[in-house]
């Protein structure tokens, strides 16, 4: 994989969704700050908020219309495969981490794309997904840590500018990551090809 193709192509796909990135961005994190003082928010929250804010971005990603409305939806066995997704990376990535850092990290690699998966696959459980995920990025995760190495200049950008910069640099991050994710599934596993457009409809 091209790192310059990935970060062109996501360039591409930002321009003109830079703020309703960032309303969005405002807005799940609004609803954390507001409802993850209860133990019930704090635990359920951060899978649910995840699944709706990459079903955004893979949207805009896709080059579809990007809308607010597509951080939500309505079904709940997709918000409990969020949450159940996140609650089991959590655990598995702080097993490998008790043994040393580095198999920690590599485990937040293995499980990077569970919820692109999930995005992609409203009825697939959130154990399946990560199962998935181990799978597509076997030979891959060096890949992704490359990538996401190029941006150390933009990282650097956001600190001098005290988090300004992250209106920009946000997406264009997390939209390159899902062209990552884009390029894994046309390469690897074709199967997990469902369109995310319209989720909340």
């Amino acid at each position: 994989m091209e790192i310059s193709e990935l970060k062109r192509s996501a360039k591409e796909a930002i321009k003109g969704n830079i703020w309703i990135y960032f309303a969005a961005s405002f807005l799940l994190a609004l609803i954390f700050e507001l409802l993850s003082w209860t133990i019930i928010g704090a635990l359920f929250l951060p899978g649910v908020l995840l699944l709706g804010a990459t079903i955004f971005t893979l949207n805009i990603s896709r080059n579809h219309k990007a809308k607010i409305g597509d951080i939500f939806y309505k079904e709940f066995s997709r918000a409990l495969n969020g949450f159940v997704a996140f609650l089991l990376m959590s655990i598995f990535i702080a097993l490998w981490s008790i043994l040393l850092v580095i198999p920690g990290i590599i485990a937040i690699y293995r499980y990077s794309m569970t919820f692109y998966i999930l995005a992609d696959n409203p009825e697939m459980d959130g154990f399946t997904a990560i199962k998935k995920s181990k799978e597509m990025m076997k030979g891959h995760k060096w890949e992704l840590f490359l990538l996401l190495l190029s941006f150390i200049g933009w990282y650097l950008l956001v600190i001098v500018t005290f988090g300004i910069a992250a209106i920009y640099v946000s997406p264009y991050v997390n939209v390159t990551v899902a062209k990552f994710y884009e390029q894994l599934k046309a390469n690897q596993n074709p199967a997990i090809d469902e369109p995310t457009q319209n989720t909340n409809q």
